[in-house]
């Protein structure tokens, strides 16, 4: 589901895709810009958990960041790293379909944690191709990811109704082992945490950001 405070819901948006106008045109999408959402199918073992809750942290603007910034090079998350690994593959594959024989590589990840009165501020990766964000535990009734559009506009008019052509923020929901898949270019950011969500033990909501993906030859079956 897609929501957005001042938006109308994605099934009105979906019906409004090619529809004839007063004036028997259509409206065709042009150029759109993809965000996948993945589901992990399996809960996270505790020992996941543990490793993803315990590590050194250092501040980041608005909330708190990892030390460590190639997190999914441990081998605790060995399996995190390969449903992320097989989603990205996809993501790539049903969105560019690549003629050559190409293939994206994970180069850094990291993990983010913000606390109540916390938010993560609104950012891009530049030197990055495809970026993604794995939710280890998230509430989807309070959890959400914002994504931007930051394009030049000749003029700035003020919508009587949002759309999926004229807005310029939109929002997803998210939960616990979601996995979303954007491109790099595309701003987004987490809003104020209110409330405390998941992990009453110790107060966090805590993302796992996998980023900077590098686009790399495939090895050669010979």
């Amino acid at each position: 589901m897609i929501n957005h405070s001042l938006l109308a819901p994605i099934s009105v948006a979906k019906e409004n895709q090619n529809l004839p106008n007063k004036t028997s045109g259509l409206i065709h999408n042009l150029f759109p810009t993809a965000v996948g959402t993945y589901k992990v199918n399996r809960e996270l073992t505790e020992k996941e958990l543990k490793f993803i809750k315990e590590q050194e942290t250092r501040p980041n603007m608005g909330n708190i960041t990892s030390v460590d910034n190639y997190i999914l090079k441990n081998k605790i998350l060995s399996k995190i790293r390969t449903f992320i690994q097989d989603s990205i593959k996809d993501y790539f594959e049903t969105i560019y379909k690549p003629n050559n024989d190409v293939s994206l590589q994970i180069t850094q990840s990291w993990l983010n944690y913000t606390e109540p009165g916390q938010h993560h501020h609104k950012h891009a990766h530049p030197n990055s191709f495809i970026s993604g964000v794995f939710y280890p535990q998230a509430n989807k009734e309070t959890d959400k990811i914002f994504f931007f559009r930051e394009q030049y506009q000749a003029l700035s008019i003020k919508p009587r109704e949002w759309n999926i052509w004229n807005s310029e923020s939109w929002w997803l929901e998210v939960g616990t082992g979601d996995l979303m898949i954007f491109p790099s270019r595309l701003s987004h950011m987490v809003e104020t945490v209110n409330s405390y969500r998941d992990w009453e033990t110790d107060r966090k909501s805590t993302r796992l950001n996998s980023s900077h993906l590098k686009l790399s030859r495939m090895p050669s079956s010979a």
